[in-house]
C-alpha cells in the first residue's frame, strides 16, 4: 500500500515536471525506488531474528512448506543441468504495513497458496538460495497478485544476495536501468522466513516475461503464424522446452544456447520456434554482412539501436561480466524492432568469483552481436554521445554516491540482521572474492569498496570512451580476402 502512495506522488511530480519542461524524463514515469520511502527506517532498531520478536521496516515474506525441503539445489558434484526443476506446494504470507513496522504477528497483507523452487545457475550452489515463487489458487492454477506496490503477477523471483555483500547490486542497477531503458524489472527489498526460520535480506524481483506491467508485447494466440517473442542467450539450462536455431550459433562466436522464453511452453510449437529463429537470424545476417551504410538495408532495419546502446553503456559501466554472453535477453513485439533487457548484476563491479576484473578496458566489444555493432561508427557515436549525457544525469558521481549511501542507510538494521546469519562470509576462508585480493571484514567496508570501484570505473571511461572509435576504424572493417 505504501509503495502505491509513493507511486501516485511520483507520477504527480513527474507530470508537474513535464508541465515545466515540456517533456517526461525517460523512465521516470514508471520507476519507484523503495529506499526513498524511509519513514519507518529510523524506527527499526530491533536486531532479533527470532520469529516471535522480529520486526522490520522492510516487507516480510514468510513461506511455509510443511517442513519439506525446497527442490532445485544440486548435490556437491552434481551438474546443474541435470537437476529436475520441480516445485513443491507451499503457503506464502506477505506482511507490508503502511506507516508501521512489519512483524509476523500482524495480519498478513497477502496470503496465498504457492509453489516454490530454488532458481539460478551458479548461485544454486550458494549457501543462501534464491527462489522462484509462484502464487496459485486452491486448484493449483496461477493467481496474479499485486505485492509491495508492484504490478500484479503470479510469478516472482526471491533473489538472495550472497556473493554480493552490499545486498544492493541488483536492486540499484535494475532501478538505474529502469530510468535509462524502456523497461527493467521492478524490485523491492524484503526479509524472508522459511518454515519460521530467518533467511536474511532478499530482493523481490519481477521475472522477465510478457504481461501487463512487464514487457509489453502482443499476446500470442494458437494458430498465429508469427509472434512477438522473448529470447535469452545463456548456458544450457534446466528443463528448457525450446531452443532457437540462430545464425550466430553457426558463426562459432558463442557457446550460448538461445532459449525461447515467450511464447511459453504451453503455447510454443515447432512452427513458431522456426519463425522466431528465422526472424532473429535476419538481424544477425544483416549484422555480419558489414553493410553499415544504410538504415533500411543493414542491421538498423531490425533493431532499436537506442536499446542496444543503453544496454552497452549500463553493462560497461557496471562491468557486468555475463552481459552479452549469458543471461542476455532480447525481445520484440510482433511488428516492432528487437530490443534488449538487462538481467542479473550479481557479478558486476568487480564481484566475480573467477577472477578480479581490471578497472580498465572494454569487454562487450568482444561479445557476440556487440563485436559487430562496434564495427559501425554510427553505433559507436551513439554510445559515446549517450554516455556523456547519462554522466550528467543518473550516472553522475554525485548521483551514484548518494544512491549507494542512501540505500545502505535505508537497509540499516536489516543488513545487521542479515549478517547475523551470513556474517561468516566476511571471513577470508569463506569469502570467494577475497582469494583474489579483495577482502572485506564488514558491511561498511564492502559499501566503500563498491562505491570506490564504480566511481573509478566511470572516471576511467570519461577519459577513454572516445577510444571506442578504434573498433570501427576502416582498418578493422577492411576486407583482407
Amino acid at each position: 500500500m505504501k509503495s502505491r502512495i509513493i507511486y501516485t506522488c511520483g507520477v504527480i511530480a513527474v507530470l508537474m515536471l513535464a508541465l515545466l519542461t515540456g517533456s517526461i524524463p525517460e523512465g521516470m514515469n514508471k520507476r519507484i525506488w523503495q529506499h526513498r520511502d524511509s519513514s519507518m527506517a529510523e524506527a527499526d532498531v530491533n536486531v532479533s531474528i527470532e520469529p516471535e520478536h522480529f520486526s522490520s521496516h522492510l516487507p516480510i515474506i514468510s513461506i511455509n512448506t510443511g517442513g519439506k525441503d525446497i527442490p532445485g539445489k544440486p548435490g556437491l558434484n552434481e551438474r546443474i543441468s541435470n537437476i529436475a526443476d520441480s516445485s513443491i506446494s507451499a503457503e506464502a504470507e506477505i506482511f507490508d504495513e503502511e506507516n508501521a513496522l512489519n512483524s509476523l504477528t500482524s495480519p498478513a497483507s497477502v496470503k496465498s497458496d504457492a509453489s516454490i523452487r530454488v532458481r539460478g545457475n551458479s548461485s544454486r550452489k550458494f549457501d543462501k538460495s534464491s527462489y522462484l515463487l509462484k502464487f496459485t489458487d486452491s486448484s493449483g492454477n496461477s493467481a496474479d497478485l499485486e505485492i509491495m506496490g508492484m504490478e500484479k503477477n503470479s510469478t516472482w523471483i526471491l533473489n538472495g544476495p550472497f556473493l554480493d555483500k552490499t545486498l544492493m547490486r541488483n536492486y540499484m542497477w535494475y532501478n538505474l536501468s529502469g530510468e535509462i531503458m524502456e523497461w527493467a524489472p521492478d524490485v523491492r527489498f524484503c526479509e524472508l522466513f522459511i518454515n519460521n526460520k530467518y533467511q536474511g535480506v532478499y530482493v523481490v524481483t519481477e521475472q522477465i516475461g510478457a504481461s501487463a506491467g512487464r514487457i509489453n508485447i502482443a499476446e500470442y494466440e494458437d494458430g498465429m503464424k508469427s509472434s512477438g517473442y522473448i529470447i535469452c542467450a545463456d548456458r544450457a539450462g534446466v528443463n528448457v522446452e525450446k531452443y532457437a536455431d540462430m545464425f550466430t550459433v553457426y558463426t562459432g562466436k558463442t557457446d550460448s544456447r538461445i532459449e525461447i522464453k515467450y511464447p511459453g511452453k504451453s503455447k510454443i510449437n515447432d512452427s513458431i520456434a522456426e519463425y522466431i529463429s528465422k526472424d532473429f537470424s535476419e538481424f544477425e545476417k544483416a549484422l555480419y554482412s558489414y553493410d553499415y551504410s544504410s538504415p533500411t538495408l543493414g542491421y538498423r532495419k531490425y533493431i532499436d539501436v537506442d536499446s542496444f546502446v543503453n544496454y552497452f553503456i549500463i553493462n560497461e559501466v557496471s562491468q557486468n561480466s555475463d552481459a552479452g554472453l549469458y543471461s542476455t535477453f532480447f525481445y520484440k513485439d510482433i511488428n516492432g524492432k528487437i530490443k534488449m533487457c538487462v538481467w542479473d548484476f550479481n557479478n558486476c563491479c568487480d564481484n566475480r568469483i573467477d577472477e578480479q576484473q581490471p578497472m580498465t578496458g572494454f569487454f562487450l566489444v568482444e561479445r557476440p552481436w556487440f563485436e559487430m555493432l562496434c564495427r559501425d561508427e554510427y553505433f559507436i557515436s551513439h554510445v559515446i554521445e549517450r554516455y556523456h549525457e547519462l554522466r550528467k544525469t543518473c550516472l553522475s558521481d554525485d548521483k551514484i554516491k548518494q544512491e549507494i549511501d542512501d540505500i545502505s542507510n535505508y537497509l540499516g538494521t536489516a543488513a545487521e540482521r542479515n549478517f547475523q546469519v551470513w556474517g561468516y562470509t566476511f571471513e577470508t576462508k569463506y569469502d570467494m572474492t577475497a582469494r583474489d585480493g579483495r577482502p572485506v571484514s564488514s558491511y561498511d567496508e564492502v559499501i566503500e569498496q563498491y562505491k570506490k570501484r564504480l566511481i573509478g570505473r566511470m572516471r576511467w571511461l570519461d577519459k577513454n570512451i572516445d577510444s571506442l572509435y578504434m573498433y570501427c576504424h576502416e582498418s578493422v572493417n577492411k576486407d583482407l580476402f
